[in-house]
This record gives structure tokens, C-alpha cells and sequence, in this order.
């Protein structure tokens, strides 16, 4: 009798025992569910050692400070091998003379960051640019030649007016000569006007395009259009179009267009977004436009993305600085600096629409919300279709009132991150104490890659330089089956029940 009691105790304190371990195990699970809902929702603060601190690329190469001017509006571009390609207007002196030129550096693992080289100036070593040349862009082809257009303010041929101009990168080579592409088709010299702020992309073919704003009068009247030009190996440069007004002969489109951004799908298809003065039923307030161009139907017509969803016609104040990116699935993303009052307050926010052909443009929404003022956005989609967006914001904080850059990410499964500063705060240590603006990034599988320029002061000078930091991108998988605390309850379970037969068989019990 008394060795059945002790098995019935052994028995009962191995069920506490199993149950327990289970649900210590199934505890670990539920910390590991939380932390994993923590990095989902991205407060990336809570891990900054994920962040590269920031670092000088436009001074200091090799531990040498020369750049004593002003480094202003990067962009970066990846190219296949997983190197890195940054542009920028710098106007420090040197054998280019006093004036602005275009710089560039790049980065791979092996070697680090390159010296700045001027691009924009000096081929064969003659000197011939002479005047501001500044809002650089930057593209990759499939062969990983490097693609630069800017706008320039030197005397030519082609008349005294800012131009844009063209540089190419070929290994082998090195840097061509700089080219005009917004006048000069045929050798007819028209365009007599500011071209300024371009944008370039370059299709699945290689194919390279670039949209600008012009301010050159024609039948489109004396306003501010987006121009666009475009470049193949066979027939060179395109004659500059008007792509903002125009549509079918009618030119309806009477105010100022700025601030253009194009990109490609992998169909080829162009997709180009701008801000827009024009008045229309959506008010007189600037509005985003956005157009695409196909080879089978040419450019469309116009349309306003930030404003008349569902004919809802409630976005009533200033949408500015749009950019836009394309996924796999060859839907839309476009964000853009927003100053109309909501429930986020009187300040501008960052604010964002998709674009898919099963359901057209989804309403605006406010991406971002913070107390200060959220301008000029960055949006860059990962290899993994998921979406990042970084901008100048003046919300105060740890790291003091000045303007720092802020990150969110977005995935379909998690919605839109918290935001956070990725321009200060490295392992809580604030430094960062000027304003930095400017951003553009760009991402690949793992890590997505920021630049801007920045005024804190260091041992580079006093002047703007570019800084360059690179995030982690967190882990979206989701796991499957049974969680693992439930099924080492059932392990559990399973085990004292064999035991059990197996006592029971041994003791009759």
C-alpha cells in the first residue's frame, strides 16, 4: 500500500514538474513573441547599436581635412555588387576653380570609403566649368556604369541659362566629358530658360531617363513644366518634352510644376510624380501630380494623387517634395511633405499613397507624426518589397531642437513603424548638435543605406559635409505551427502519461 502511495506522489510531482516546465518554456516563448513584436514595431531606439554611427564621407578621407566648403544635396545609389555611389554639390576650392562642382565617392567592403573626386569639371585636365553646378542625381545600370545629371549654371553654346547636364562612370574608362541633354537637339539651341532639379532613372533595357523643371516658354504657356529627356546608345540624347501639360493638345496645366521624381518598373514603364501649383477642383492649394509613360500608349494625361480620392476633396494646404518608389509587383509608393491640419496637428507630416492596378490610388495617409515639422522625404523599397522612408524633421528631443533624420519602415503585415533619429544618439551619446537635411536612401536584402548633409561642426571645419549611417533591416518572417511553450506542455503531457503506462504495467497500479 505504501509503495502505491509513492508512486501516486512520484506521479503527481512529475505532472507539476511537466506542467511547470511547460509553462516556463512556454514563458521563454511569450518573452521571445514580445521582443519579436518589439522589433516589428521598429522603436529601432531600443537597439541603436543597429546603427552605423554617422560618418564624415565628404572630408577627412585617409585622415586628411581639405574640404572647407559646403557639401549640400546627396543622393547615394547601390550598385549590383553591393557597392555604394554618392553625389553631391561642394563648393570648397581647388584647380576647378571657386565655383560649385559636382563631387562623387564610393564605398565597397573591401576598401572603404574613396576620396571625392570632382566630376563635373576637368576632363583631360582642362577646366572649363566655371559656374554653380548643383542638385545631383544618381543611377546604376545593369553593367554598373554610373549615371550623374545635375543642373549647371555655366556659359555655352547653348546660351547663358542653367542647363542640365550629363556625366557617365564605365570601368576602364573613367568619367566622360559633361554633356547638356536639356538644349541643343540637332544643334537647335530653344531651351533659353532655367532647367533645374533633375531626376533620373533607368529602365529593364538600359534605357536612361531624366525629368527636370523648366521654366523655357512654349505652347505650354510661361509657367514652370516638368521637362523630360531620354538616352539610348543608338539614337543618343532625346529632344527635351514637356511631360506636365500638353495632354492631347490641351495645355490646362498654367501654374508651377517642381520638384520631380521618376522611376521604372520592371515592364519599363516610366512613373513620374511632381508638386503642382495648378488650381483645379481639388482647390488652389499645391497638390502631388503624377503621369506614366508607356511605349504602347506614350505619356498620360496628369492626374492629382494627394487630394480627390473617392472624389473626396479634403487635403487643403501646401504638398510638397514627393518621392516615389516601385516594387516587384509594379505597384506605387509615393510620399511627400504635407502641411494640411488634421488630427495630426498644424505641423507637416510625411504622407503616403500606393498605387496597384487591381484598386488604382489609395487614399492619403499621414505616415509619420511627430510634433515638429516632417519635410522633404526619402522613399527607397527593399528587395523584400518593404518600404522606407527617412526625412528632415525639427522634432525636439533627446537629441536636442535641431533638424535630425528620422526612418520608418512599413510592411504590409506590420503596417508603418515608430519613427526614429538615425542622424544622432549612437549608443545614447548625442552629438549630432546642428541641423541635418537633405536625405536620400537606398536598401538592399539587409541593411538600407542613408546619406545628408549636415552643419554640426568637428574636426572637418565648421562648413556642411555629408554624413553616411546604415540601418539593419529587422526580421519580418513570421514562424508557423504549433508555438513552442504549448507544444512543451504537450511534450509534457505526453511523457508523464508514457510514464504512467509504464508504472502502471510495473506496479499494477
Amino acid at each position: 500500500m505504501k509503495k502505491k502511495l509513492g508512486i501516486k506522489i512520484f506521479l503527481i510531482i512529475l505532472f507539476i514538474t511537466s506542467i511547470s516546465i511547460g509553462l516556463f518554456l512556454s514563458s521563454l516563448q511569450l518573452f521571445s513573441t514580445e521582443s519579436n513584436l518589439k522589433d516589428k514595431n521598429l522603436n529601432l531606439k531600443l537597439s541603436s547599436s543597429d546603427y552605423a554611427n554617422a560618418t564624415i564621407i565628404s572630408d577627412g578621407n585617409e585622415g586628411i581635412i581639405w574640404n572647407h566648403g559646403h557639401s549640400r544635396s546627396p543622393n547615394i545609389a547601390l550598385d549590383s555588387l553591393g557597392n555604394l555611389h554618392v553625389v553631391w554639390g561642394d563648393d570648397t576650392d581647388g584647380i576647378w576653380g571657386l565655383d560649385q562642382e559636382i563631387m562623387y565617392c564610393n564605398y565597397s567592403s573591401s576598401n572603404g570609403w574613396s576620396f571625392p573626386d570632382v566630376i563635373s569639371d576637368g576632363y583631360d585636365n582642362k577646366y572649363w566649368n566655371d559656374a554653380w553646378s548643383g542638385d545631383p542625381d544618381i543611377a546604376i545600370d545593369s553593367s554598373n556604369n554610373i549615371h550623374v545629371v545635375w543642373a549647371d549654371y555655366t556659359d555655352g553654346i547653348w546660351g547663358t541659362d542653367i542647363e542640365i547636364m550629363y556625366a557617365k562612370y564605365s570601368t576602364g574608362i573613367g568619367w566622360s566629358n559633361v554633356t547638356v541633354i536639356s538644349d541643343g537637339y540637332n544643334d537647335f539651341y530653344w531651351n533659353d530658360d532655367s532647367s533645374l532639379k533633375p531626376s533620373i532613372t533607368i529602365d529593364n533595357n538600359d534605357k536612361i531617363h531624366v525629368v527636370w523643371v523648366d521654366n523655357t516658354d512654349g505652347v505650354w504657356g510661361n509657367d514652370w513644366e516638368i521637362m523630360y529627356a531620354s538616352y539610348t546608345i543608338s539614337t543618343g540624347w532625346s529632344n527635351a518634352t514637356v511631360i506636365s501639360d500638353g495632354y492631347n493638345g490641351i495645355y490646362w496645366n498654367d501654374d508651377s510644376s517642381n520638384n520631380p521624381a521618376i522611376s521604372s518598373d520592371n515592364n519599363g514603364k516610366l512613373h513620374v510624380v511632381w508638386e503642382d501649383q495648378t488650381d483645379g477642383i481639388w482647390g488652389t492649394d499645391p497638390e502631388i501630380m503624377y503621369t506614366s509613360y508607356s511605349t504602347a500608349t506614350g505619356w498620360a494625361n496628369a492626374s492629382v494623387i494627394s487630394d480627390g480620392h473617392n472624389n473626396i476633396y479634403w487635403n487643403d494646404d501646401l504638398s510638397f517634395h514627393p518621392d516615389i518608389g516601385v516594387d516587384s509587383s509594379n505597384d506605387l509608393h509615393v510620399v511627400w511633405e504635407d502641411h494640411t491640419i488634421g488630427t495630426w496637428g498644424t505641423d507637416p507630416e510625411i504622407m503616403y499613397t500606393k498605387y496597384s492596378s487591381a484598386s488604382g490610388w489609395s487614399t492619403p495617409v499621414v505616415a509619420v507624426d511627430n510634433s515638429g515639422d516632417c519635410t522633404e522625404p526619402s522613399i527607397t523599397i527593399d528587395p523584400s518589397d518593404n518600404i522606407h522612408v527617412a526625412w528632415e524633421d525639427d522634432t525636439p528631443g533627446d537629441w536636442g531642437t535641431d533638424s535630425e533624420i528620422w526612418y520608418v519602415f512599413y510592411t504590409e503585415a506590420g503596417g508603418w513603424s515608430n519613427s526614429t533619429v538615425i542622424s544622432d544618439g549612437y549608443n545614447n551619446i548625442f552629438w549630432n548638435n546642428d541641423d541635418s537635411n537633405h536625405v536620400s536612401i537606398v536598401a538592399d536584402t539587409k541593411r538600407v543605406y542613408a546619406v545628408w548633409s549636415d552643419l554640426t561642426n568637428g574636426i572637418w571645419g565648421v562648413d556642411d559635409e555629408i554624413m553616411y549611417t546604415s540601418i539593419s533591416i529587422p526580421s519580418t518572417e513570421e514562424g508557423g505551427g504549433i508555438p513552442f511553450g504549448n507544444f512543451s506542455i504537450v511534450l509534457a503531457l505526453i511523457t508523464m502519461l508514457g510514464l504512467v503506462i509504464y508504472v502502471k504495467k510495473k506496479s499494477n497500479f
